[in-house]
Formats: C-alpha cells, structure tokens, sequence
C-alpha cells in the first residue's frame, strides 16, 4: 500500500540525519535559483531642449510610415545617438563596450558552472538517498560527487532541456502576440488595434493556461525520468517513455502525492519568506567571509585593467564585474542553504516514491505469478 505519511516522515529523517546531502543541496539552489553618469560632460540646457526638439520632429515624421519604416526609422535614429555619443565622448563609449562584453562573459562563465553543478547534485543526490535506503550507507562529498559526475547528470540536462520545450514554445508565442499588438498600434488603425489586443490577449492566456498544464505533467514525468536514468542507467527517450507508462500504471498514487507536495511547497514558500529578514540579518555577517573571497579576484582584475590603459574609475568597475558573483554566492549563503534544504527534500521525497511505486507494481507483478505457478505444481 502507497503510504505517504511514510515517505514523507523518511524524507525529512534523511534530510537532517544525512547532512553532507547539505552541500549538494547548496548546490541545487545555485543552479535553480545567479557608474557614474559622467562628471566630464558639458551637456547643458540648451542642448537637452535642442536634442528634444529633433526628437519630436523625428517622432512626427513617422507619423503614417508602416511597422518596418518605423523600425527602420527608430534603428537610425539609434545609431546616430550611438555614433554622437562615440564621437564626444570615445574613451567612455569604449570602455562601456568594453564593461558590458566583460558582464555577459561573467554572466555566461556563472551560469554554465551553475547549471553543472545543479545537475551534477540532482544526480548525487538521488544516488546517495537510494544508496541509503538500500543499504543504510552514508557516504561523504567526494564519494557523492563521483555518483553525480557522470554521464547520467548530462542526461538529466538533456531530459530537462526536453521537457521545456513547450515553455520555448510559449516565449515565442507570446513575443509574436506582442509584435502583433505593436504593429497594429503603429499603423494609426483602431480598429486594428482594437482587435489585435481582444485576440492577442486572449490567444496569450489560452496558450499560457495550456503550457502550464502540459508543463505540470510534463515535470512529474521528468522526475521519475531522472531517477530511471541515475538509479537504473536508462537513456533520455526510454525513461520518459518509461515514466509515462509508470504514471499512467500509478497515477492515483501519482496524483496524490503531487497534491501533497503542491501543498508542502506553497507551506515552504510561506515559512521562506518568513525567515528570509533573519536570514538577511545573518548575511551581514557572511558578506565579510564575500568580502574576503572576492577582494583577490577583484584586486586582480583590476590591476589587469590598469595595465590595459583603462582610466580613471573603470578598473574598479571591471572589478567589481569580476568579484560581484562570487560576493553574492558567500554573502548570500544562508539564504542558498535554507533554499537548498527544500530542495533535497523536495528530491528525497520523489526517490522515495519512485522506490514506493517500483516496490508495489514489483508485489503486484509477485501476486499475479504466484497463482498460475500453484496451479501449475
């Protein structure tokens, strides 16, 4: 019999009795969870009520132009603000390319090695809670990371990448909706405009209603993807086909503990959101341990910067590019770990249901032979 109250009541013995799963936790929540105006300028009055004036006749030349001129037209207009502000102002327009190319570096560096280290931790953390199940063996982090090191933490990636396919969808659709909206507003019509916004309003909200419901669906099949794929070595396409037949076969015992945990999880975010003023106040203290961690990094950056010519303030503001992440990820721990113990319970809970339901259809595949091979002795 599926008992819940069991799973649940295990899940939170193994989240506080098992605490190197902590650390892959801190983990989880990485991944699910990451100047100055110009004092030289000589811009006065005169010129700011000169530059408003060419902007409105600029905006009233495009009065009766179709959606592309208008595009077309604001794209120029763009560029010459852009090639303006180069011309008087060519050190600051270079280092300002050159800050915004240096945060998109960092921002991608942060995001690939948090997404490793997400799915690297779900896998860990599903082999070590079914590792103790099994044997009651608790293993440390480095025995942990060798379990989520592995060619099933990069199916999991994958698995993921599959089931949000219909949330891509969902962006694209809805850019078109708004696209749709811009474009009938920019062509004068109201009667255009009128009926782009009653329909593409409504095809928003039909299509959002829709992918929330595949995408609630498509997440609990994800779940017992990944534990086929970490416990049981399946690949991608096999374990969601798997976990279809599995939810199909058990879907009462599915459903019910889906309600469960829909309801722990709005009870999480309530509790969260109540420790997160303790928590901040805590952070204080760990944003010097941040402080610590990035001065070097940032020091360093900054020296480079220098000897790269950049003037004035601009080396602190590379560096501070550089060693704002990694203050973030130290000041902000507290909140990351709290944030990474729901996670583990989270993914405690759904190995548990997965061995629950492996163990009943195992019983009742036991009890249907057992008949036929009395008969046949």
């Amino acid at each position: 019999m599926f008992d819940v109250k069991r799973i649940l009541s295990r899940s939170w013995h193994i989240l506080w009795s098992y605490r190197v799963l902590w650390i892959f936790g801190f983990m989880l929540a990485l991944g699910v969870g990451g100047g100055n105006s110009g004092g030289n300028s000589n811009y006065s009055p005169g010129d700011r009520d000169r530059a408003m004036a060419e902007w409105r006749t600029d905006w009233q030349s495009l009065h009766g132009k179709d959606a592309a001129q208008i595009l077309q037209e604001v794209f120029r207009w763009v560029g010459q603000e852009v090639q303006k502000f180069q011309a008087e102002y060519p050190v600051e327009f270079s280092m300002i390319v050159a800050a915004i190319l240096a945060a998109l570096v960092v921002i991608l560096l942060f995001s690939l090695l948090t997404t490793f280290l997400r799915y690297v931790a779900e896998t860990a953390s599903i082999r070590m809670v079914d590792e103790y199940e099994q044997t009651g063996k608790k293993v440390g982090f480095r025995q942990g990371w060798r379990y989520g090191w592995s060619r099933a933490a990069w199916r999991l990636f994958l698995t993921d990448l599959l089931v949000n396919i219909p949330l891509l969808i969902l962006f694209v659709i809805l850019g078109l909706m708004i696209w749709w909206i811009v474009t009938s507003a920019l062509s004068g019509v109201e009667s255009s405009l009128i009926t782009s916004l009653i329909a593409g309003i409504g095809l928003a909200f039909l299509s959002t209603f829709i992918v929330i419901v595949l995408l609630v669906i498509l997440y609990v099949l994800r779940d017992f993807a990944w534990r086929m794929i970490a416990l049981e070595g399946m690949g991608v396409m096999d374990s969601l086909r798997n976990a279809l037949g599995l939810v199909r076969r058990q879907w009462k015992n599915v459903g019910l503990m889906w309600l469960v945990m829909l309801g722990l999880r709005i009870l999480w975010t309530i509790v969260f959101f109540i420790l997160i003023l303790p928590l901040l106040i805590v952070s204080i203290l760990t944003a010097v341990g941040g402080l610590l961690v990035a001065i070097i990094p940032s020091l360093l950056t900054a020296g480079i910067a220098s000897l790269l010519s950049a003037p004035n303030y601009w080396p602190w503001v590379f560096a501070a590019i550089v060693g704002l992440p990694l203050f973030a990820v130290v000041a902000f721990s507290p909140i990351l770990l709290v944030q990474g113990w729901g996670l583990i319970y989270q993914s405690s809970v759904w190995t548990l249901t997965y061995r629950e339901l492996k163990t009943i259809e195992a019983m009742s595949i036991s009890e249907q032979e057992t008949p036929e091979s009395q008969i046949g002795g």
